[in-house]
């Protein structure tokens, strides 16, 4: 891993697209917490904030992630800024819908706070409610 926080932002999303889970519990503080759009808690798809590095590791790459959205898919990093302390990126993901093959594409910004080198917080936002509406006519096609 690089030195730069910058760095470890593109790493943690090369490592999201693979569905490295030794890289992404590796990036994380063992308390690391994730906190998703309170639009997303409020309908169950997460609580927030997901708390714990390997929580996070486990959903980023096995159940979650994989639940919603299929393994093929890519990371497109548009912006990444980054000081010693905080960093955010915007990036694109472009995938299907795991349910409905429905193609899903929205831009994301993540704010990212770091601790001795590691991610300590993530916070996510997106265009929730793009994204439920894609949701909610998979679930009934």
């Amino acid at each position: 891993m690089s030195g730069s926080n910058a760095q470890l932002i593109k790493d943690h999303f090369a490592a999201k697209a693979r569905f490295d889970r030794a890289t992404i519990l590796n990036q994380l503080t063992s308390d690391a917490k994730w906190w998703v759009p309170i639009s997303g808690a409020q309908r169950g798809i997460a609580t927030r904030p997901i708390e714990g590095g390997d929580t996070i590791a486990d959903i980023l790459t096995s159940t979650l992630s994989t639940q919603l959205y299929a393994k093929e898919r890519t990371w497109t990093i548009e912006y990444v800024v980054a000081d010693d302390t905080v960093g955010a990126a915007q990036v694109k993901l472009s995938t299907a819908l795991a349910e409905s093959g429905t193609p899903y594409e929205n831009t994301y910004a993540y704010i990212f706070r770091f601790v001795d080198g590691k991610i300590a917080e993530i916070w996510e936002h997106l265009d929730t409610a793009y994204a439920f509406v894609l949701f909610d006519s998979a679930k009934t096609n």
